[in-house]
């Protein structure tokens, strides 16, 4: 079922193509993730607010926050289509680049929670200088995302190739950072096997590997597949592997790891131990 385009609302010149089914249940996710992102920031909050190692959750949480708060309008706009350059049209980008964004912060904080146990763990300088270069790669990536914001938001001339760009970088810097995500795992596993025990933690590790790759080939396919093929996916196709999965993969996977890192910390606080430095959601899950 597609929506008819209301007479009385502006700029609006057609029904979009994709599905309600799909745009409804993207709205209720983001409610569900929003929700539970909330739920997990307070009990943070209430009873892991001492550890000073829970920052780097904090950020995670507050970009998941962000990214369902912008989801949920953003779906609801995708119900019509909207003349180019129009304000709801640019508007769809801009929240469709801030969400884009907060999802790969999230991946890369998540990610990054991995990187800080192997500092912890090791003297290796390898993983110091990969620290660097993450902290590098976000501030520039969301500097540039910034200020393309600033731009689109005062330039309506003309339609602007800067969206498209901006959407690619960032596709493609999330498939970077599944490259290193898995690349981390093999330092885990091979080179501090002793520290992991247990097959069920490398179960576990695999399947977030394997769900946050999928979000980020699913992304980078839909996005790229009219420069490789010439062709275009169907709409719902796209609207499906493009946006729904992987935002649902990306929300399930880090979410779970963080609920993951919550129970193991308070079982640690139960025993009377403490974790000291040692970061992220790798005791329990990994």
């Amino acid at each position: 079922m597609v929506a008819e385009c209301p007479p009385w609302l502006r700029y609006c010149y057609a029904g979009k193509d994709w599905s309600l089914a799909i745009i409804i249940v993207g709205q209720c996710f983001c409610l569900v993730a929003l929700i539970i992102a909330c739920t997990q920031l307070i009990l943070f909050r209430k009873n892991l607010h001492k550890l000073l190692h829970t920052r780097q959750h904090y950020k995670i949480f507050l970009v998941t926050i962000v990214c369902s708060l912008v989801r949920i309008p953003w779906w609801f706009l995708n119900i019509v289509s909207f003349e180019n350059n129009s304000p709801p049209a640019i508007a769809i980008q801009m929240l469709n680049r801030i969400c884009m964004l907060s999802l790969y912060l999230m991946q890369s904080f998540y990610v990054q929670t991995w990187l800080k146990l192997i500092i912890a763990l090791s003297q290796y300088r390898g993983e110091k200088l990969l620290h660097v270069f993450f902290l590098s790669l976000d501030s520039i990536l969301s500097f540039l995302c910034i200020l393309e914001l600033i731009y689109r938001a005062f330039d309506r001339s003309s339609k602007s190739q800067l969206y498209t760009i901006g959407v690619s970088l960032i596709a493609c810097c999330s498939l970077l950072i599944c490259v290193i995500y898995i690349l981390i795992g093999y330092i885990l596993f091979y080179k501090l096997k002793n520290y992991f025990r247990g097959q069920y933690k490398i179960f576990g590790f695999v399947l977030a590997s394997f769900s946050l790759s999928f979000a980020a080939i699913s992304r980078f396919v839909c996005l790229f597949y009219n420069k490789f093929t010439n062709k275009y996916l169907n709409d719902d196709v796209f609207a499906l592997f493009c946006y729904f999965l992987p935002d649902f993969a990306s929300f399930l996977t880090v979410g779970a790891m963080q609920n993951a890192f919550y129970r193991n910390e308070q079982k640690q606080k139960g025993k009377g131990m403490t974790v000291g430095l040692v970061t992220g959601p790798a005791h329990e899950m990994v």
